[in-house]
């Protein structure tokens, strides 16, 4: 008997309390299990009951998960196994899971579901057909099958025979329950044998003859339920990934991640109970009120109708909770007495925090991989540890990730690939990019191993570059035809107007003044009286096109220069000979060539009094530019 009257002493020793077969032992020691099966229905319980100890394991699980990555030559292959584990298999949440399986029970048993077809045939015609179509005709009685064929119409014992066959869509991943699950391991060999026990709720729907539960349950386990015996898994459809673990007795199990921390937990929860004792009791304090002596001498005990002043200070304190301002007036002082209310003193918070910091570091991770705060600078070491522990537990991973490509494909006949998971990293290190990034300058790094530190794919980079390159080119293109549309626009506009600049420039050298300076005049007139510019000098409304100090060059302007020295020849043909020869001296010092259009054209009008103007070579003038306006000449009337 672990429990006698003599509690808390060990053998030999006086006093009470529990009889300690070891003065290392404590109260939590008895409660310890003492198989490996009871073992796993505490960390269970834990896991489903304990904050701490469930957020510890769910952040162990799901934070060294990463995406598959698929390699084979054949980029068809590659997309159908990427397709098939991400959406089919759905195999990172099944990471996860199995994760859970991992660290609570330190072990975790994976098979692989392959679709079958249940069928019956009759003992008496023999005819086959599957369960599902039958199922209005047998029954399940003592785990037999009993047919009432359709064809024949025999009723008897059928036989049941479960084809399985190629889909895809079919497969599922299964993970069986470590408590259901025993294990032999021969110290000899090093070999493991796995038996399964079929557990209790399924073991109650296949008695009671579930057609939904019995069509799917493949025959093994119902002859096993029959023979009461149980059930070896076949090595080859059998994955245990189990944590590491001493050479005891129990060397086919893996050491859960609670078990360390076990004792631990249960004295968290001895505070917890106190702290609810102390919430429950202490929390409100009680308050009583009773009659005080004005004086020494005087005793309201014996003076005073207890009963009525009862009544009176009830009736006195339920006005005043009715208003807030209300003030009794009592014949005799009130003395009152506050019993509990020291809750917050007696509170174990403090106490309660150190022992789950405790508890966390019993189970390998640092404090603040559960509460925050965990940076790669400031935590290095502690990072480094617990990233080796996760590199380990992915190679694990990786190798049934990959018994589970290999028993797929060579059940679907699918050509295996080589199956990996993307590089797990603790967090960015900027320094280590960056000394990367040097190296790929230097020409000592690809730019595929670059690429791959941060999670990129270089082929699917370029893929996108190929893209974006593409769309970047014709939205450029679109861009300068826009601009190319613009500038001629601006063109055209700047040509209209330099035009008009330069007739209205011509005219007010024509006569002789600037441009908006007073005296200025449309209708302009050279020194010599003849008008240049106006409907007189250049017919239907065309204007002169020389502005002031501009000269035309040789072979400037073409067919427009020969019709304009007509059109000039024929106003010059209307004046009198003297003004036409003043007229062809000043078009010649303007422009030579011109003059001898004009001369050309007058032959041809057959004017009189032509001569040829004195041709000039148009000289350079060297001297500098003029500082001041030379003074301006007045207009004189001919």
């Amino acid at each position: 008997m672990r429990f006698s009257q003599t509690r808390g002493r060990i053998q030999g020793g006086a006093g009470f309390g529990l009889n300690y077969p070891n003065p290392f032992f404590d109260v939590a020691h008895t409660y310890l299990p003492t198989t490996v099966k009871q073992m796993f229905r505490w960390c269970r319980y834990y896991f489903l009951t304990n904050p701490l100890i469930n957020t510890v394991v769910f952040k162990m699980s799901e934070y060294p998960v990463t995406d598959i990555i698929i390699d084979h030559p054949d980029k068809s292959v590659v997309k159908r196994w990427t397709e098939y584990f991400q959406d089919h298999l759905r195999y990172r949440a099944y990471q996860v899971e199995s994760g859970l399986d991992y660290n609570t029970y330190g072990n975790c048993l994976s098979s692989i579901g392959y679709p079958f077809t249940k069928y019956l045939t009759c003992a008496g015609c023999k005819s086959t057909d599957t369960a599902e179509r039958l199922r209005p005709h047998w029954q399940l009685v003592s785990y037999e099958f009993r047919l009432n064929c359709p064809k024949c119409g025999n009723t008897g014992p059928a036989l049941a025979k479960d084809t399985y066959h190629r889909n895809a869509s079919g497969i599922r991943m299964i993970r069986w329950n470590p408590e259901d699950v025993e294990i032999t391991y021969n110290d000899i060999t090093g070999e493991y044998s796995h038996f399964y026990t079929v557990p209790a709720p399924v073991r109650n729907d296949i008695v009671v003859g579930k057609k939904d539960v019995v069509e799917k349950v493949p025959q093994i386990f119902i002859q096993a339920l029959k023979e009461q015996k149980g059930i070896i898994f076949s090595k080859q459809n059998l994955f245990h990934l189990r944590r590491p673990t001493l050479a005891t007795q129990d060397r086919g199990w893996g050491i859960p991640l609670l078990l360390p921390v076990l004792k631990d937990v249960f004295y968290l929860q001895i505070m917890r109970k106190a702290q609810e004792t102390i919430l429950l009791e202490h929390a409100l304090p009680l308050r009583v009120m009773f009659p005080q002596a004005g004086s020494g001498s005087s005793d309201p005990y014996t003076s005073v109708n207890l009963v009525e002043w009862r009544e009176h200070v009830a009736a006195e304190v339920a006005r005043w909770r009715q208003d807030p301002a209300y003030i009794p007036i009592m014949p005799l002082p009130i003395g009152h007495q506050v019993i509990g209310g020291d809750g917050r003193a007696l509170m174990l918070t403090a106490e309660m925090q150190q022992h789950s910091e405790t508890i966390v570091a019993g189970m390998g991770v640092p404090r603040e991989f559960v509460y925050g705060g965990l940076t790669w600078t400031g935590s290095n070491v502690s990072l480094r540890m617990l990233e080796n522990m996760f590199l380990g537990y992915i190679l694990r991973q990786k190798a049934q990730a990959r018994w589970v490509m290999q028993e797929v494909g060579a059940f679907l006949d699918w050509p295996i690939a080589n199956i990996r998971f993307k590089p797990f990293k603790m967090a960015d290190d900027l320094q280590r990019k960056a000394f990367n990034f040097q190296l790929n300058q230097s020409g000592k790094l690809s730019d595929t191993t670059l690429l791959a530190d941060s999670d990129y794919s270089q082929d699917e980079e370029n893929e996108i570059m190929k893209a974006e390159t593409a769309t970047r080119l014709e939205a450029t293109k679109v861009q300068q035809i826009a601009m190319a549309e613009i500038q001629g626009e601006q063109q055209v506009i700047m040509a209209k107007y330099q035009v008009k600049a330069q007739q209205v420039t011509a005219q007010a050298q024509a006569a002789g003044v600037a441009p908006g300076e007073p005296g200025a005049q449309n209708d302009s007139t050279n020194s010599t009286g003849v008008l240049l510019d106006g409907p007189g000098a250049f017919p239907d409304g065309l204007s002169s096109p020389l502005g002031q100090g501009q000269k035309l060059a040789p072979g400037q302007a073409g067919g427009d220069l020969q019709a304009m020295a007509y059109m000039q020849a024929k106003s010059i043909a209307t004046m009198p000979p003297d003004q036409q020869q003043m007229a062809l001296q000043n078009l010649a010092a303007q422009s030579p060539e011109l003059a001898e259009l004009v001369q050309q054209a007058l032959r041809s009008l057959g004017a009189t009094g032509a001569k040829a103007a004195p041709q000039q070579a148009p000289a350079v003038d060297m001297r500098p530019m003029p500082e001041q306006r030379p003074p301006r000449r007045t207009l004189s009337a001919v």
